[in-house]
């Protein structure tokens, strides 16, 4: 007989889950509250760490389901790729809304990174199917 507690999501797993969930949504505000008026250039650059983010958030969507430790390892790699550029262009930003749009990413992407590095995380992701 199998124990219960095996097929319940860690708190740890529903909460990196959650967080992406939620960058990407605020990743779709930022993005459409800034792109009117934007170039096309300025369009690309502004969009590029967030399809990270969303693809991201797809990845997520398979944290309770089949998803093993490459799923997990491929979050956390790309994550990482948001998150350190998002700092140095934080410290560079001209105005307000570059900051905020930069902090969202470093705010809600390091938890993320950290969650995906526990322990608990790491055996249910490891766990048999």
């Amino acid at each position: 007989m199998t124990d219960v507690r095996e097929s319940v999501m860690p708190r740890q797993v529903r909460g990196a889950q959650l967080l992406l969930f939620g960058l990407a949504f605020a990743g779709l505000v930022v993005v459409l509250a800034l792109s009117g008026r934007l170039t096309s250039y300025g369009l690309g650059d502004l969009m590029a760490p967030w399809i990270l983010v969303w693809v991201c958030a797809l990845l997520a969507l398979k944290y309770d389901g089949s998803a093993r430790g490459g799923v997990r390892i491929v979050t956390i790699v790309v994550m990482v790729f948001v998150v350190l550029p998002s700092f140095s262009k934080a410290l560079g930003a001209a105005g307000p809304a570059e900051f905020t749009d930069a902090a969202l990413r470093i705010v809600l992407g390091l938890p993320v990174i950290v969650l995906l590095f526990l322990p608990e995380t790491t055996a249910w992701f490891d766990r048999e199917k």
